[in-house]
């Protein structure tokens, strides 16, 4: 026995230190230890004021409050969908309410806290739009930096926080009054309420579905990373699950209800950009080299999806999010040229500073392959030299101020012939892809939701393609009469022909078919608009039901 007692103490001292030697194996690594220490509230407030600074600061004294970015962005249409539901849909139904027909592609988040704010505030200002997505992407910067330090500790948090409250792309997309910024900080917030709050995170997911339609992909996706991944973090999968679903369940009857399909965005969305419906069909972007780049990008997000999948670090759904969020951004460039959004740019942009961060702030000094001061001041110059980006981010704002200068011009001019007192208050009937100028006119002129109806809805949208008044006045004549009539048409305002302006014709042959019905304004409007009197009688008993 004694000879054995050093062997059995020596064999339970190796048992000891193989024990040890698994559980460091088995810990995990600084890129995925969670920061336990209470909150930084000086770094949190410092980064937040710098957010907000940049932001008010850009949209009140770099620019001008009124112009979203006319004709660049879709701020626009977002606000009109918002106005006309506030006057009209929420007394109708209740429901969402647009002049072109948009008014469930984009979600009801959006356009029910701009009608909440028109409430509140009395105002219809464009600024009401730009201040809600300026506090969304205020709330993400927020976040940003609490997850990285909740993943990477203060260091990382700082340089990625003070990327993201500085980013000029950043900086203008949260200012221009786009839903993005709302879908993105929601879907953040969902994360950072993990792995405690499940239910409420899966509940915003949903809610974020409701701001952007990428939000269905982002939100399912995680809720699959989650199902793959909270066994490690020793939390209950069922309450995010039931959060999401139930969100998702409300939000899809709201849909059927409303539009008889269920997954009505998603739906639309794939018919739009995958099979190129209406005419969508877009080209790529660039030539082949850029083409190819950005193919390979968008290859190496979804690996990076797939490698936060497989090794989970305490981060993986930030990084899925991340990763997935670009591939998406970067394919989308593959099909349309047209895609060349600043909206696009701006999570993947703050996500690659994310990884920057990690490397230059952690990961390297940890290995002692770059020294600390090293990496500081490369992370300092990175955040110096992205402020070039304001180059083109402001040519290309400074490009839309002549478009709408045009568009208050316009606005004015129609506005001084609606306003004579045998045409104040009556109904406007104008194209329905013009938000720009019914803002300025709601805004400058005394136009009412009210008082305002869409060419979108004439009757050739219900005929067949091909179908024109000159080839079948008998058909159409009545079906014009009665829309008209039934509308309450008082002015009628022409555009110039275009894409979406293909009735144009038919208005004007309709016109010249019955001048005793029509007079010209004499508003003498510009670029080959015209602005028309309307004095059609009523069709007999029954001619519309007919018809």
């Amino acid at each position: 026995m004694k000879l054995r007692l050093p062997r059995i103490l020596a064999a339970k001292d190796e048992e000891d230190e193989e024990d040890q030697e698994d559980r460091r194996r088995a810990a995990p690594s600084p890129l995925e230890r969670e920061q336990p220490s209470p909150t930084p509230w000086g770094w949190l407030g410092t980064i937040t004021a710098a957010a907000l600074v940049t932001r008010l600061g850009y949209l009140f004294f770099f620019g001008d409050p009124q112009n979203a970015g006319d004709g660049f962005t879709d701020a626009y249409h977002h606000w009109q969908i918002a106005y006309l539901t506030k006057e009209i849909g929420l007394s109708h139904g209740p429901r969402l309410w647009d002049m072109r027909g948009w008014e469930y592609f984009w979600g009801p988040v959006h356009p029910l806290l701009m009608s909440l704010l028109f409430f509140v505030t009395g105002s219809t200002s464009i600024v009401l739009a730009r201040l809600l997505s300026l506090a969304f992407g205020t709330l993400a910067v927020v976040l940003i930096f609490l997850l990285c330090r909740r993943y990477w500790g203060i260091a990382v948090a700082s340089v990625a926080g003070a990327f993201a409250a500085l980013s000029p792309v950043a900086i203008f997309n949260d200012t221009a009054g786009m839903a993005e910024p709302i879908a993105i900080a929601l879907v953040l917030l969902g994360i950072w309420l993990l792995p405690r709050r499940g239910f409420w995170a899966g509940l915003v997911w949903a809610v974020a579905a409701m701001a952007r339609v990428e939000a269905w992909l982002f939100g399912l996706g995680l809720v699959v990373a989650w199902l793959a991944g909270a066994g490690k973090v020793k939390a209950s999968r069922a309450p995010l699950v039931i959060g999401w679903l139930l969100g998702m369940g409300l939000y899809a009857k709201f849909l059927l209800d409303q539009t008889g399909n269920p997954i009505y965005p998603l739906y639309i969305n794939f018919q739009f950009v995958g099979l190129a419906a209406g005419g969508t069909g877009g080209q790529a972007s660039g030539g082949t080299l850029l083409w190819l780049a950005f193919g390979l990008a968008s290859a190496a997000g979804m690996a990076g999806v797939a490698w936060s999948l497989w090794k989970r670090p305490a981060s993986y759904l930030l990084l899925a999010f991340g990763f997935g969020y670009s591939a998406l951004s970067l394919a989308t460039f593959l099909r349309y040229a047209t895609e060349w959004k600043e909206r696009r740019f701006e999570f993947p942009l703050d996500f690659a500073a994310i990884l920057i961060a990690v490397a230059l702030i952690k990961w390297l000094p940890e290995r002692n392959a770059f020294p600390r001061a090293v990496s500081w001041a490369t992370a300092v110059a990175g955040l110096l030299a992205v402020q070039v980006l304001w180059v083109p981010v402001q040519t290309t704002y400074a490009s839309t101020e002549p478009l709408f200068i045009y568009e208050v011009s316009l606005a004015h001019q129609i506005g001084a012939v609606y306003n004579r007192p045998e045409y104040r208050g009556g109904v406007l009937n104008m194209p329905g892809d013009e938000p720009t100028l019914l803002y300025v006119m709601v805004r400058d002129e005394g136009l009412k939701g009210s008082q305002v109806t869409s060419q979108f809805y004439d009757p050739f949208y219900y005929l067949p393609v091909g179908y024109h008044y000159a080839d079948h006045p008998d058909v159409v004549g009545p079906l014009l009469q009665c829309w008209l009539t039934n509308s309450k048409t008082r002015l009628f305002l022409i555009s110039p022909p275009g894409p979406i302006s293909g009735s144009v014709p038919d208005y004007k042959a309709y016109i010249a078919d019955h001048p005793q019905w029509f007079e010209d304004t004499g508003a003498n409007l510009p670029n080959g608009w015209s602005l028309i009197a309307v004095k059609v009688p009523a069709p007999g008993a029954g001619q519309c039901r007919s018809s």
